[in-house]
């Protein structure tokens, strides 16, 4: 078996996991087993569907089911995976002929592994994180929005990716962020505006996507868990924003209300008939947004402004 860390919990696959920390603790009980060799080629026969999410196409892709099994995650046309009640061990039941191991992987550690969490008393949101200083800033937006291209300027500009589109929380006091993987995942656009700052193109996502995993090298990768510091909601500025407002980020603040009705649009938990776990989930955010500061940070939409919205954030976080 092959071991290693992610949100501060040991897994281990009977495949390789290159895009994740090889475990550096101690031996003891395994919290996470995931088997994801030899699939087979035959789906399961299509369910009584939960939930079915939308891909940022707006076509359905994800569905998932439960039963006395534990929770059927179907991806449309891809692969399917079985998460067990417990929510410790994932295995890849089908995988469609010709998907590689590249997409499988990705399907697992960012979309099965983030909503299997929840059954294991985590809690996390739909966010891309670094690490500003000694605390975590996460950022929270819709699909396209630009968390994962301005989690990498602020890499480039000395704060280290923490998280990329699943941020763990702990219901500590205070409030503690769990390390994901390094680096991010970009579209070419992206890539080509960061000026050549990332020496190398990076390694495909899956198959199914342009995106390219960067900025992987564990080096400076801080894996260890933070407070959490700053939230901030992603809004690109209307089409219709003046020319002379175009290079212009601007923050507003949000009052707690505000802030926890969005927060509860940026999650995905996994069984939302479970009301234990929704109870805590509840709980959880509605500290988060009394005790975290809450910012809505409106986008200028050129790749240009990126500098002016890392100097803004970096001037909000060093404040009180």
């Amino acid at each position: 078996m092959y071991r290693y860390e992610v949100y501060g919990l040991e897994l281990a696959s009977d495949a390789p996991l290159p895009e994740l920390l090889p475990w550096r603790g101690s031996t003891g009980p395994t919290e996470l087993l995931v088997r994801l060799s030899n699939p087979s080629s035959e789906f399961r026969p299509t369910k009584d569907w939960m939930v079915t999410t939308a891909s940022s196409q707006g076509t359905p892709w994800l569905f998932w089911a439960k039963d006395s099994d534990g929770y059927l995650l179907h991806f449309k046309d891809l692969a399917d995976f079985l998460v067990h009640p417990d929510g410790c061990r994932i295995e890849c039941l089908a995988a469609a002929r010709g998907v590689s191991a590249t997409t499988l992987r990705h399907l697992l550690i960012d979309h099965v592994l983030p909503r299997a969490l929840y059954r294991i008393g985590f809690d996390a949101l739909h966010a891309t994180a670094v690490v500003c200083g000694s605390r975590v800033c996460a950022f929270v937006a819709e699909a396209g929005t630009g968390k994962s291209t301005l989690a990498a300027s602020l890499h480039l500009d000395g704060c280290p990716t923490f998280a990329d589109d699943c941020l763990v929380l702990r219901d500590t006091d205070p409030l503690i962020a769990m390390p994901a993987y390094p680096g991010v995942r970009l579209w070419e656009e992206s890539f080509r505006a960061l000026g050549g700052s990332i020496r190398e193109r990076g390694t495909p996502v899956a198959q199914y996507t342009a995106k390219t995993r960067q900025l992987g090298d564990a080096e400076g990768f801080r894996a260890e868990p933070l407070p959490l510091g700053r939230i901030y909601l992603l809004e690109r500025q209307p089409a219709e924003a003046s020319p002379s407002a175009s290079l212009a980020p601007r923050v507003e603040h949000l009052k707690a209300g505000e802030a926890f009705a969005a927060l509860m649009a940026s999650t995905f938990p996994l069984d939302i008939t479970d009301s234990t776990m929704l109870a805590r989930h509840f709980r959880l955010l509605s500290r988060v947004a009394a005790e975290i500061p809450i910012r809505r940070l409106i986008l200028p939409t050129d790749f240009a402004a990126l500098p002016a919205i890392n100097s803004l954030i970096l001037r909000d976080c060093a404040s009180a």
